[in-house]
């Protein structure tokens, strides 16, 4: 049955970014990170270069986007923050240095969280309440923990193409699904570290997302595209994405929008009692 989308509309596209800057090599690779220069100055031209690029682009084609961003890159980049929040595209939690939430324990978990929570409040003006793990990652507590400490919705998983609501012990937890193959990085990431991942070919990439958006289109589903703007705020990735945005406006009943509304409107779909709801797989098999 076709998601009940707003308005009469068909489905929703959702334009999305992860404003990681230099966060994730911190963490990650924190020897590289005190070595080597060339991979902090490669993030970094997302925060001073792609980011102002996506901005206008967003203007100029009259649609919002949606902008994760690590606490630490609020701290570094106050700047991009404040340009963000001054377009009113809506802001989400995504670590402090973009922490891979599988090394975390609870404890250190629920730190980084408070920890991001009250820093993007002090540069937004506002407690963000969207989420999206570090690379798309969920420790199998992670839901209830986000739920407990005000977090609406989530946007990490993969098991569906329309927004559901994720059962915890705590309540549940709006869902919007991703996917891999939507998410500039695994076509672009390219770096010394892994030098030998070739660059894909733009056209090819514009030609999936727009089969994919197609499909989309055809089943109503939440069509949300992942993007970074140290890969995606380069001179070709931006042409694909205005093409891919080009495509997009030919269709009737498309309702560009974010994951802020997306949230509210799974909200009230809930509350009507007509949103799925869902429970993460059992920890084994046996289970």
């Amino acid at each position: 049955m076709r998601f009940a989308w707003p308005n009469g509309y068909r489905m929703a596209v959702c334009l999305t970014w992860d404003v990681d800057g230099e966060s994730g090599v911190y963490f990650r690779f924190p020897e590289r990170a005190e070595r080597l220069l060339g991979e902090l100055h490669q993030r970094l031209f997302g925060p001073q270069v792609g980011i102002w690029r996506i901005l206008q682009t967003l203007e100029r084609h009259g649609i919002p986007g949606t902008f994760f961003i690590p606490s630490s890159v609020a701290e570094m980049h106050p700047d991009v923050v404040e340009a963000i929040v001054a377009a009113k595209h809506p802001v989400g939690l995504h670590g402090h240095l973009h922490e891979a939430l599988e090394t975390l324990s609870e404890a250190e978990e629920i730190a980084v969280l408070e920890r991001s929570q009250c820093i993007l409040a002090k540069h937004c003006g506002y407690v963000p309440a969207l989420y999206r793990a570090p690379a798309w990652e969920l420790n199998r507590r992670t839901p209830e923990i986000l739920v407990r400490h005000g977090c609406r919705s989530d946007s990490s998983l993969m098991d569906d193409e329309a927004p559901y609501a994720l059962e915890t012990q705590a309540g549940p937890l709006i869902e919007i699904p991703i996917q891999w193959a939507l998410d500039d990085a695994e076509y672009w990431a390219h770096s010394r570290a892994n030098r030998d991942k070739p660059l894909a070919d733009p056209q090819t990439v514009l030609n999936f997302w727009q089969s994919e958006f197609d499909g989309f289109y055809r089943s109503g589903g939440c069509y949300v595209l992942t993007l970074h703007p140290f890969i995606s705020g380069r001179h070709a990735t931006m042409q694909t994405l205005e093409r891919l945005i080009e495509h997009i406006k030919r269709f009737d009943g498309v309702w560009w929008t974010t994951l802020e509304a997306v949230t509210a409107h799974a909200e009230a779909l809930l509350g009507a009692g007509t949103l799925p709801v869902r429970r993460s797989p059992p920890p084994s098999a046996e289970s």
